[in-house]
Order: C-alpha cells, then sequence, then structure tokens
C-alpha cells in the first residue's frame, strides 16, 4: 500500500533550489533512510510529508488514512506545568476521550431514576464501547508507559516538569511519546541523538519490528544497516532510490562513480581521436581536398550531438592527518585501583586499565556511567578519591572534548589558529582551507561557528602539534557522514595511541582494537572492535522499565555507608 509519493517536487528558498524535481514512493512497512550533506533538504522533505511546507511545483501525497508522527531535532515547548507522565499520556488522547465517556455512561446507568428504555440503550452502547477500548488496549496505557519509559532510560523523569528537563531529555520523551502513538508514518530526525548503545540497541529492535513506515535521517551508519530496507540519496535537488541498507547503498554508490569514471575516460578518448581527425582533416582541407573539410564539420557536428558523461564530482576532504614525531614508550598509560565519586555517587572503585603504544581503545557504557569522568582524571581535570593514574614516557596529549570550547571565543578564527600555527600568513590560510575555512570567513568569531565548525577548528589546531597519545570525547558529535569516514581514516593510519568515548558503533567497528567497557565501577576489557565486543556479551537491554540493582547499587550503598562512617 502506498503511503507516500513526492512526484517532480520543486522547493526554493528565495534564490536557493532546494529540490529541483525530486520524486519517491514510500509504502506501508518500508523502512527509509534519506541522506545527503548537510544543507540539502534531508529535513525540508519531512516538512513536506508533515504538511508544514508546500512545494513549489509538483505534487506531495499521502493515503488519506495515514496518521503522521514527526520527531524533530529540537524538542517542542510545553505550555503549562505538565508532568512527564502527563505528556507521554497526550499519545493516548483518543483512549482518554473514550475512557471519559465510559465514565459518563456509569454515571448513568447508576441513576436510580433512568427509563428502563434508555437504560438498554445506555448499556449496549457502553458494551460496545469497552470492547473497543479493550481492543485498543485502554487498561494497559500505564503499563506500555512504563515499559517505554524503561526501554528509553526516562523512567526517573516520569514524575518531573516537562520544562524542567535539558534539550536530549526532551528529544527522548518526544520520542517516547511518538513511539506509543504508533502511528502510520514515523517520520524520524536524527533519532539517535542522546541515547547510549544499549538503548540504541532496543530502538533498532523496534523499527525493525514497526508496522508502518518509517523514514529517518540519520548519521549513525551502523543503526542504519541495522534497521533500514531503502535509501533515498539527495544530491542537487534529486533523490535517487537504492535497495537495501546503508553498506549496500555505499557499494552500490561506488560502483556506479566507477562505472561513471570508465564511461567518462572512454568518452574523452573517443573525443580527442576525433578532434586529432579534425585537425588532420582541417590541414588537408586547407591543401586541396573540399572533402576532408566536409569530414571535419560532420566530426565536429556528432561531438556537439553527443550525450556527454560527466566526469564524477569528488568532494574536496578537510586535510586531516596528525603529525606524531615524537613516539611515546611502549607504555602509554597505566590506571591501578582508582576510585573517584560525585557525592555518594560512586563512579569508580578500585579500576585497573593499561594502554599499550598503538593501542585503539574505545570507553562505552550506559549514559551516566562516567566515561567522560574517566577521560578527564586522565588529564588531571578531575582529583581521584584513591589509586593512581600514570603516564608513559614521552607521552604528549591531544584532546578533544565532547562539548569543544576555545579559552576566547571572541577571537577570529585565524587568530585562534596562529596561536598553534606558526608558518606565513599565506601558510596559514592554506592550512586553513584545507579544513573548509576559506578566505573572509576566517574572520568570523568562534561564538559565532556552528558546533560542526568548532570541531574542524579544533582538529586543525590538534594536527599541528606533535602529539602521540588523542584522547576523543565523542568525536563524530556535529560532524557529518564523509568527515567522519575521513576522521575514521585518519585515526586508523595514526601512528600513537587512541583512547575514546563514542556511541557511533560503525565509527568503532572502523577504529577500535579494543573495548573497553566501565560497568559497576570497574573496567572489563574485549579484544577487537564493536561487533566483536558483542560477540562475547550480551548487550541487549531489557524490555520494561529497568531498575538499578545489583553490584552498582551495592557499590553506592557501601561507598555511602563507608563515607559516613568517615
Amino acid at each position: 500500500m502506498l503511503d507516500v509519493e513526492l512526484s517532480n517536487v520543486t522547493l526554493n528558498y528565495g534564490f536557493k533550489n532546494i529540490l529541483d524535481g525530486a520524486s519517491f514512493q514510500v509504502s506501508s512497512g518500508d523502512k527509509v533512510a534519506i541522506v545527503g550533506d548537510n544543507g540539502t533538504g534531508k529535513t525540508s522533505i519531512f516538512n513536506l510529508i508533515s504538511g508544514r511546507e508546500k512545494p513549489n511545483s509538483g505534487t506531495v501525497s499521502k493515503r488519506k488514512d495515514a496518521s503522521i508522527g514527526f520527531l524533530t531535532q529540537i524538542a517542542p515547548e510545553i505550555k503549562g506545568d505538565i508532568t512527564v507522565r502527563d505528556f507521554l499520556r497526550l499519545a493516548f488522547e483518543k483512549l482518554a476521550m473514550a475512557q471519559a465517556r465510559l465514565h459518563e455512561l456509569e454515571l448513568k446507568m447508576g441513576n436510580p431514576n433512568i427509563d428502563p428504555n434508555e437504560l438498554e440503550r445506555v448499556m449496549k452502547a457502553y458494551g460496545k464501547l469497552q470492547d473497543d477500548f479493550i481492543n485498543a488496549g485502554g487498561y494497559e496505557v500505564e503499563s506500555n508507559i512504563e515499559k517505554m519509559a524503561g526501554n528509553l532510560k526516562i523512567s526517573e523523569y516520569l514524575d518531573q516538569a516537562y520544562n524542567s528537563l535539558s534539550g536530549g531529555q526532551k528529544t527522548i520523551v518526544c520520542l517516547a511519546r511518538m513511539l506509543l502513538q504508533q502511528p502510520d508514518i514515523l517520520l524520524l530526525d536524527e533519532p539517535t541523538n542522546h541515547l547510549d548503545i544499549p538503548t540504541l540497541s532496543w530502538l533498532e529492535s523496534f523499527i525493525k519490528g514497526y508496522p508502518g513506515a518509517v523514514v529517518l535521517v540519520s548519521h549513525d551508519r551502523y543503526f542504519l544497516d541495522k534497521t533500514v530496507n531503502k535509501i533515498f540519496a539527495l544530491t542537487d535537488g534529486k533523490i535517487k532510490t537504492y535497495f537495501g541498507n546503508y553498506t549496500a547503498y555505499v557499494e552500490q554508490l561506488k560502483a556506479e562513480r566507477e562505472l561513471q569514471e570508465q564511461a567518462y575516460v572512454t568518452q574523452q578518448k573517443k573525443i580527442s581521436d576525433m578532434e586529432d581527425t579534425i585537425r588532420k582533416n582541417r590541414a588537408w582541407g586547407a591543401q586541396s581536398s573540399e572533402k576532408a573539410y566536409r569530414v571535419a564539420k560532420q566530426l565536429e557536428r556528432r561531438i556537439e550531438e553527443m550525450d556527454k558523461v560527466e566526469r564524477p564530482k569528488t568532494q574536496k576532504d578537510i586535510a586531516l592527518n596528525f603529525n606524531q614525531e615524537t613516539r611515546s614508550g611502549n607504555d602509554v598509560l597505566r590506571i591501578d585501583g582508582l576510585s573517584f565519586a560525585y557525592g555518594d555517587d560512586l563512579i569508580l572503585c578500585g579500576a585497573d586499565l593499561e594502554l599499550q603504544y598503538r593501542d585503539k581503545v574505545c570507553l562505552i557504557g550506559k549514559n551516566g556511567c562516567g566515561k567522560s569522568t574517566v577521560l578527564k582524571l586522565v588529564l588531571g581535570q578531575l582529583m581521584p578519591l584513591d589509586g593512581q593514574i600514570a603516564l608513559g614516557s614521552n607521552v604528549k596529549i591531544g584532546y578533544l572534548p565532547q562539548q569543544v570550547t576555545f579559552e576566547d571565543e571572541n577571537r577570529t578564527i585565524l587568530e585562534e589558529f596562529q596561536k598553534h600555527f606558526s608558518g606565513t600568513l599565506t601558510q596559514t590560510y592554506s592550512t586553513l582551507a584545507a579544513f573548509h575555512f576559506y578566505g573572509e570567513e576566517v574572520h568570523k568569531r568562534i561564538s559565532a561557528l556552528s558546533g560542526g565548525e568548532k570541531v574542524r577548528l579544533k582538529f586543525a589546531e590538534l594536527v599541528q602539534n606533535d602529539v602521540n597519545f588523542l584522547i576523543l570525547d565523542e568525536p563524530t558529535n556535529h560532524l557529518d557522514v564523509r568527515n567522519r569516514e575521513i576522521l575514521e581514516e585518519a585515526l586508523s593510519n595514526f601512528g600513537g595511541t587512541v583512547l575514546f568515548v563514542s556511541h557511533d558503533r560503525y565509527f568503532i567497528n572502523k577504529v577500535a582494537n579494543r573495548v573497553v567497557l566501565l560497568e559497576d565501577g570497574s573496567f572489563r576489557n574485549f579484544i577487537g572492535n564493536y561487533d566483536d565486543y558483542l560477540e562475547h556479551t550480551s548487550a541487549t537491554p531489557l524490555e520494561g522499565p529497568q531498575e538499578e540493582i545489583g553490584p552498582q547499587r551495592v557499590l553506592k550503598r557501601n561507598y555511602s555507608r563507608d563515607n559516613k562512617k568517615g
């Protein structure tokens, strides 16, 4: 059954063309990803499907009775003081109305003065409405809310005011409400933001089993591989459909480009040969042969009328190549018996960890378990309660925080970069251009930069320094897919050691040769990448509310008790 169809749609904002004759179809049960560079119009397609925008030309058709749910990247503000639980109950507005109607009918049936004929009519209406209410899960609303809150790790927020939550927490709550609604068509714009790896795994399973159509935008390539069966590739305002998951799309695209490159080279060789023949015939014609002139003109017309093959477009990539002139010793980092707490909340309890030269280690764990805290302890930004942290000989650290900030954000890009680069002004401009800061853009103030621009600037600074130990906290945040691929290649080729935190499982697979799980205050080591880690552990989250039980709770209780005794 066809749910959505775009036919020859154009959309422009002023002089900027976003869509230029775009067409696609979404059928019931399809799981579709829209891919394309930032700013190409992915979110605009969602706005067209949801009716928030109208096309300049072409048609947007939707199945008449299809309901649509749209998860935006920025969660909406809600007027009034409403709890998260009540916000989630809004997913069941029709059931709430039916329940209110049932209550009205109950009051009527309880009226001792009701006419017998009226009573019979009310009882009949009540019975039918109650059957519909039961079949629609009316008596399971609260349990469904509890299960969804558990699966998305928001149980602790249920009785808090919605407006008191952070932006990321609100987005997850909005996702929960949308999944509870179960619309016929789900539009999800970056649904994996703010989710930890176990929650991502649960969401993947949910989407794969979802009976309706799902259209999503995500930079999480692992997530796309696990969920989608169709790709809409958006380029130059047009959409091309590919069948399969993200990896299948990449392989098909690579094969297409290779064929196009071969066809281009072959055609250019043919044109070159024809042009040589034209020159020779013109030379002969100039001497005595009118026939040679005619042959030359015929060949010129053939070249003009030829359907030219375009050379595949190549994107100019950022020049991410970490310098590593000074090698560290074989022992890079040693952590012995490390303990740390925020108040009564014990994060680490006698934890041990070692990193050797050329280790590429990814630190994973649930949100809030203390991954960023570990990095700050290694950097000396926090002091442990107990234990030792020792860096090896000749270790030079380069650090990328999760939220990139600069000492003085009133500086311009040029002023900030010159603190790390000793070349001439011409060389400085050239180096910044290699990180896609061009011309007058280098005079832009850092405070005006986007998250992705700040990350690029920080990487531009890092590669100027002779670092051999990179510590990266969610390095793929704010990076589009192509820049993530560039970072993967740069880290894979890096001759030093890397310790990083990431929820991007595709990125982990490409970079890590060891995965360290932070759980219950200690570290567990797994050789290999994320897929290897999955083979050694069952990391699938449970369905329903997940209480804090087991060793972590015991750790916290013991620490709290011992702390009070001390």
